[in-house]
């Protein structure tokens, strides 16, 4: 993968990493998405897109909390990533 995606483009880099780190990443119960306003504080939205594969939604998510915030409502239904009773 190195000579064949990476050395073309970028030939500084050598081909053994200089170090490796564990990514951590936080997980809701359930591993689920949590995107909700705070239960105390209306101006607050929770957004934790995480559980490990949150990445790949958050263009979508952005779009979804931009217009929840600017507009008070969205055209995306939210309510199963409602906060936990």
């Amino acid at each position: 993968m190195y000579e064949r995606c990476i050395r073309p483009y970028l030939p500084w880099l050598g081909p053994e990493p200089v170090r490796t780190v564990s990514c951590l990443y936080t997980n809701t119960r359930g591993s689920r998405f949590v995107i909700d306003r705070h239960p105390e504080h209306e101006r607050v939205v929770l957004v934790s897109a995480c559980s490990g594969h949150g990445f790949k939604h958050s263009p979508a998510i952005g779009e979804a909390v931009a217009q929840l915030v600017r507009d008070g409502s969205t055209d995306v239904d939210l309510s199963p990533f409602t906060l936990p009773e």
